[in-house]
Parts: structure tokens; sequence; C-alpha cells
């Protein structure tokens, strides 16, 4: 059925309408009848892994305008959203599993700081985006990708010999040092650290630390570490991440540290055929002597990683 109104009565409502819409905060989801966008999510996922690495849950949506600010939202759980928007270039930002933001820009946004605690198995925190026009009804999928690495530890192969041999070679724990303990969802540098330079209480201890011997692989999960210069004990600074093999042998404890390349989002390191041959050093942040330890590393995408099987022999 058909309404007719005034022409004094539709300038009213639509001064109203342009007041309301100047008040509305930045960060909420606004309605436009210019142009409908659907957002379709693809998780970044990897052959071998558990659904919860890959789950995706807690989605965000962001479009911005072709000067970066804000147009509007859309929150919720499902892999496809739909939110109206105007037309013309846009930049769209989804989110996985973050802490419900405003930003009033995109540069705000890529500003925002993420800590390590923020993500969890089933709820890895994930961002992807793309830059688009956009008119009519616009359909566009994006492949949102991790934010935290995935380390792994396999085999360890005891070949201890000599005086060594003999005595009781025990695995206490598995823990990653020079943590970073955030980024932005830009991935500026972390200015937060875990496990300096030795194994320590922390809010994302699950991630980074186990105790005792895995009945599977040993699986980490650390941010990005950009830090191309490396260090060993002294006073502290942004170095390397290792990860550390604690272990006693005939009851006296020893370390094992790995100094792990550069730290990148959503990809995964590796180590393989681990072999112990000597004793390690007695502090977790400095290098062992040469021929002690054997390993190798492998870097890879996450979604083309390799799992191995985790044993003590």
């Amino acid at each position: 059925m058909k309404k007719t109104i005034n022409l004094a009565a539709a300038l009213g409502a639509i001064t109203l309408l342009a007041g309301c819409t100047e008040n509305i905060p930045s960060g909420i989801e606004k309605e436009y009848s210019d142009a409908l966008l659907t957002v379709a999510l693809s998780p970044s996922s990897t052959k071998f892994s558990a659904d919860e690495e890959s789950a995706i849950s807690g989605i965000q949506i962001f479009v911005f305008d072709s000067k970066g600010d804000f147009e509007t939202k859309k929150s919720g759980d499902s892999p496809v959203l739909e939110l109206s928007c105007t037309q013309g270039r846009k930049t769209i930002w989804a989110l996985a599993a973050a802490p419900s933001l405003n930003p009033a820009t995109e540069r705000e946004l890529l500003e925002t700081v993420t800590r390590l605690e923020d993500n969890a198995p089933g709820a890895f925190v994930m961002s992807g985006s793309r830059s688009l026009e956009v008119s009519g009804s616009t359909s566009v999928e994006i492949t949102i990708k991790r934010y935290v690495a995935r380390v792994s530890l396999g085999r360890i192969t005891n070949s201890l010999s000599g005086v060594y041999a003999s005595r009781e070679f025990v695995v206490r724990g598995v823990y990653l040092t020079n943590v970073a303990g955030n980024t932005t969802y830009g991935l500026s540098a972390p200015t937060l650290w875990y496990n300096k330079m030795g194994k320590d209480s922390n809010p994302a201890e699950t991630l980074i630390s186990c105790s005792g011997v895995s009945d599977g692989e040993y699986t980490f999960y650390p941010y990005p570490n950009p830090s191309e210069s490396d260090a060993s004990g002294g006073t502290w600074s942004s170095r390397h991440t290792k990860l550390v093999v604690e272990a006693s042998i005939g009851g006296a404890i020893c370390y094992y540290p790995i100094v792990l390349p550069v730290l990148q989002r959503n990809k995964t390191y590796t180590i393989t055929e681990l072999t112990v041959t000597m004793p390690g050093s007695d502090n977790p942040d400095i290098p062992i002597d040469k021929g002690s330890l054997n390993f190798n590393i492998l870097v890879e995408d996450w979604e083309t990683g390799q799992a191995p099987h985790s044993e003590i022999i």
C-alpha cells in the first residue's frame, strides 16, 4: 500500500536522518541504501591442522572509504556476512577472535595492539583485507590468516655417549623463550616480551610452554618476532625466539636452546631429527657446545606444513 506525504515532512525526515547519521559513533554498523556488500571469509587452513587451528569465530567486518575513514561495521559468527554501505572504492578488513574494536580510521585499526594471550587453540586471532569498487550488490571473498606462527618439535633422540651413556636422560619440559607478547594488527614491532632469556610465569604460558614429556608433538603458538639481530645472555635486548629443551642427565639439569629464524605470522617452524649427544648448557639463553645437539628446522607456509610424531628413544 502506498502512502503520500507532503514535501515539508519529507525534507524534515531527510534532515533528521542526516543528523542521526552524523551523530552515530565510529565503529558501529550503519544502514545505507546505496550498496549491499556480501563478505565471505576463507580461513587460511593447513593439510595437517586440527579443526581448532583453522576455526574462526567472533568475526568483525570493517568498511573504510577511499580516504581511510570508517564507514560501517558488521559483527557475527557466520563466515558469510552482509552489510550495507555507500558505493565507491572501499577497503574491507576482516578480523576473527579479536576483542570488539571501534576504529575511526583504517590507520587506527592497524595501530591497535593485539596481545598473544588473546589467542587460544580454536580461537586464533586472524585478519585479512581487500580493496575494491563497491556498487549495487557486491560480493567479496577475504582470506584471513593467523597472527601466530606454529613451532613444533617431534622426535627427541638420546645419543649420549661415553660416561653419560649410562645416565638417565629425562625431558623436564620444552618451551619458547624471548617470545613477542604483542604486535599490532598492522604488524609493528613488539613492545612486550614473555619468557625473556628463560622461563617465567606469564599470561600466554599455555601457548609457549609444555612441562614434561608430550604424548604427541610439542606445539607452540608465538607471535611474530621480527628481530634480525640476536643475543645470548647478558642484559635484556630484543633477540631471536629460542626453543629450549630442558632436561636432566643423571639428575643434573641442563638446557638445549635452539635459535629459531625470524618468526613470521602464519608460518610453521618444524624441528626434526633432534639428537642429543652431549650435556647441554647451564643457561637456557646461552648456546650449547657445537655438536652437543643436532637438528633440522623446516620453515613453511602453514598451509603446506608437515607434522612429526613426538617420541624419545
